[in-house]
């Protein structure tokens, strides 16, 4: 509750504080022409358009989510060149290019809410799915971003950072009110007010809540017996959320705050709990503050400087048999504080230059697991530290059509004991004016988070010798793009990944095994993507991805949890005269080896989406159809008996979801 208080205090002084009145482009209806002059924050921090970026940038717009009606942000993930998703039933996690690790909970993946980091501090959580921050009828843009992002973000971008931006007030330009209701009683609700004031103050504020009673019988095979209601968990797949979002902009200040709580029952039975007991849950609560301020130091030179305070409390009950039924409880509680200087420059000629300096105390980093009654101990950890970040960037144009971009960043992390040195290098090629060629390098870092530090059960100094990840990562890209609405793009990618941190899961250990650092992977592969828009809003778009995984440890055999081919197929066209859009989305995602030495089989998931704002003046309908030939796709479960015991999970069939806005 005291989250919740902090949160909305953050909101009601959002409305006190003066900040940037320049609004976000609206990318709704943009043309590729246009869109590859959208300037990416993030992919350098120096607002480059994405075809002069040293990376290979997707992005998905405000449009192509009503478009496609993607609930989530993991659904609009999984639509993405190079991702893909899983679900355990409980949690969503996100696959980048082929890898995708059990016991992960997106930590290798940097999570961005307009430039703010949103991986937690006790996991590094990065989360998509019910648990993320802000509702999807927020979001203007989403920016994916590949590689080891080490000059720029350092720890979590291992794999590559996704960035949220999110919609002004003026985008809304009123109060509006959304509702939806869909399969398995699932209904949301959102009231929103967003506007730009005779002032030049932009202001937006938004509440919802979720609530989904979820699939009323699930059957596991692997617990049929009449003592385990012949393996159907029953009303176990409840799911809730509320959320509060909040942000003002107003000349050179932006204070933004969000909070987030969601509720989940977990109906797997994993590490070890009675199956189908209703005390097996887990709740997730995360809140944000932040200000920013932004000014231009003359035409040439710009500084901003941050302030930002984030919270996280997670809680789970899980009954096992101990001579008897047992509530355990599984608690972690995270507090950290920072900032940010940021000095870019393009005062020599020809350089366009970047200095910057993060830091992040990480005021409390808790870790307790107890069972109740009877009263017993097993886990009671707190940290605390600092976190230092140094980085410099620069572009040169070495010629009118020729970018060398070099970055370096030192970091100090409280979790490891020595200093973090990593460099990033680019080169940029533009020969024509529709064709760009980019050669890239970086390597980057990846610190053990709290859990995988301290928690065992067993002692409350379990891994106290593991050290940092490292990956070094090698990119070439061909990018095409023609007047007409057509963009070509071609990525052959090859990811070197040593001192990985792995689970001691050999027996004896059980879910409770040292994280060491004896992983060693090889991931290289190819991407392909087309895509074309025409001024009439009809899409096409199609990608195809390759990739081979192997893990070296284990002699190179294939690695956990990676398809070799995931192929996606968009596809939008107007009806009725601009009346109604129509969308359909195609993901094939091939089979992939479970942790429990099985596979789970390839798939196909085919989505529909009918969308209409033209019924009546500030209304907006949409209808989809999910899962459109119900197959029960499986995801690969747990790591063994220890942690799911089911070799492969069966998602939903098919859904249904109808949903209408308002705006006044």
């Amino acid at each position: 509750m005291h989250n919740l208080i902090i949160a909305a205090v953050l909101i009601i002084l959002s409305s006190q504080v003066e900040a940037d009145n320049s609004p976000h482009e609206d990318l709704t209806d943009l043309s590729i022409e246009e869109l590859l002059n959208v300037e990416v924050i993030n992919a350098s921090r120096l607002g480059q358009k994405t075809s002069q970026s040293p990376s290979s940038v997707s992005v998905l717009t405000a449009g192509d989510i009503r478009t496609f009606g993607w609930r989530t942000l993991a659904e609009a993930l999984n639509a993405m060149r190079g991702l893909y998703t899983s679900n355990d039933r409980n949690y969503s996690y996100l696959g980048v290019r082929g890898f995708l690790h059990p016991n992960d909970y997106n930590s290798r993946m940097l999570i961005m809410i307009d430039g703010q980091r949103m991986n937690e501090n006790i996991y590094d959580g990065g989360y998509i799915a019910q648990e993320f921050m802000l509702d999807m009828d927020l979001v203007e843009r989403i920016e994916y971003i590949p590689g080891s992002g080490s000059s720029i973000y350092g720890a979590n971008a291992f794999f590559g950072l996704i960035n949220i931006v999110t919609k002004t007030g003026h985008a809304i330009n009123g109060a509006q009110l959304a509702g939806e209701a869909g399969s398995f009683d699932t209904y949301k609700g959102r009231a929103s007010y967003g506007k730009k004031l005779d002032n030049g103050a932009d202001v937006l504020f938004s509440a919802s809540h979720y609530d989904s009673a979820g699939v009323e019988n699930l059957y596991f095979p692997e617990f049929d017996s009449p003592a385990t209601n012949n393996g159907i968990a029953h009303n176990m797949d409840t799911e809730r959320a509320d959320r509060l979002f909040g942000r003002l902009q107003y000349k050179e200040f932006t204070l933004m705050s969000g909070f987030v709580d969601r509720f989940k029952r977990v109906p797997t039975a994993a590490f070890g709990a009675l199956f189908n007991d209703p005390d097996f849950y887990t709740d997730d609560r995360q809140f944000f503050g932040n200000i920013k301020y932004t000014k231009a130091l003359g035409d040439k030179n710009s500084l901003q400087l941050k302030g930002f305070y984030q919270g996280y409390d997670y809680s789970a009950d899980e009954a096992y048999d101990n001579g008897g039924r047992v509530i355990n409880r599984d608690e972690a509680d995270g507090r950290w504080w920072g900032g940010e200087a940021q000095l870019t420059s393009t005062f020599f000629d020809g350089h366009r230059l970047m200095l910057g300096l993060e830091y992040q105390y990480d005021q409390r980093q808790r870790l307790f697991n107890y069972d109740i009654d009877p009263s017993i101990s097993y886990q009671d950890s707190n940290r605390h530290g600092h976190r230092v970040e140094l980085y410099a960037q620069d572009d040169i144009r070495l010629l009118d059509s020729l970018i060398f971009s070099t970055g370096l960043r030192l970091d100090y992390h409280h979790m490891l004991k020595n200093l973090q040195f990593n460099p990033r290098l680019g080169l940029i090629w533009n020969p024509l004016a529709s064709t760009n060629f980019k050669l890239l390098y970086s390597s980057t870092f990846r610190a053990p988070n709290v859990w995988e530090r301290d928690y065992n059960s067993d002692t409350n100094t379990a891994n106290p010798g593991n050290y940092e990840e490292q990956i070094k990562s090698y990119e070439g890209v061909v990018e095409w793009h023609s007047a007409s609405g057509l963009k070509l793009i071609g990525d052959l990618f090859y990811n070197d990944i040593s001192q990985f941190l792995e689970q001691n899961l050999e027996p004896g250990y059980g879910a409770n095994g040292p994280f060491i650092n004896t992983g060693s992977y090889h991931a290289f592969g190819v991407e392909l993507e087309a895509e074309q828009r025409w001024d009439s809003g009809r899409l096409f778009k199609a990608s195809y991805t390759y990739s081979n995984v192997t893990d070296e440890t284990e002699g190179g055999i294939w690695a956990y949890g990676s398809p070799q081919n995931v192929f996606k197929l968009h596809y939008a066209e107007p009806l009725f005269n601009n009346f109604a859009k129509l969308g359909i989305e195609n993901i094939f995602i091939d089979e992939r080896r479970t942790p429990q030495n099985g596979f789970a089989d390839a798939y196909n998931l085919l989505n529909l989406n009918l969308s209409s704002d033209k019924i009546a003046p500030g209304l907006d309908v949409l209808f989809g159809i999910y899962n459109l030939f119900d197959t029960h796709y499986p995801m690969p479960g747990g790591t063994g008996p220890a942690d799911i015991t089911q070799n492969t999970l069966p998602m939903n069939g098919r859904e249904f979801r109808i949903k209408l806005q308002v705006t006044f």
